[in-house]
């Protein structure tokens, strides 16, 4: 049995246009592409060794003094959130005082909280430099009314 195959030359011929199309605004993309990098990259700044800021060299003590306690505030307020949500502190418990002191130890710092009965000393390590992750803070211990131990992390 023979079968005689004759192709279809006109629809082989688009085909064949339609590649070289493909490949030429593939390769037009291609240059496209590399020019830009080119450009981002002599457009950029050359970075500077050693040159400071100058907002943090000229910064008066006074607004250095409110940024520091704003960032204790912000320290034990985190704190507190997570021994609160470790079930370790009641809830309804505030914060006591804008300072968190540092504890001996790299890392480590003492914040106060208070309940209308009660004062609370949490003892903290400081685990990442981004407050939003969970597991930044990690307790190390919290005494109630500076007597009772609630909490000892071994």
């Amino acid at each position: 049995m023979r079968i005689d195959h004759e192709p279809n030359m006109p629809a082989l011929r688009r085909e064949w246009l339609a590649a070289r199309i493909a490949a030429v605004f593939g390769g037009l993309l291609l240059i496209a592409v590399g020019v830009l990098m080119v450009m981002n990259e002599l457009a950029s700044p050359a970075p500077t060794a050693a040159t400071p800021p100058p907002a943090a060299a000229s910064a008066p003590p006074a607004d250095t003094a409110e940024a520091r306690r704003q960032e204790d505030i912000a320290l034990c307020d985190a704190a507190l959130a997570t021994v609160q949500g470790l079930g370790l502190v009641p809830n309804f418990a505030v914060r006591d005082g804008d300072e968190a002191r540092p504890a001996g130890v790299q890392g480590r710092y003492v914040c106060g909280a208070r309940t209308d009965a009660a004062k609370y000393a949490i003892t903290f390590d400081l685990a990442c430099t981004h407050l939003g992750d969970a597991a930044c803070i990690v307790p190390f211990a919290i005494t109630q009314d500076g007597t009772r131990v609630l909490y000892q992390r071994k």
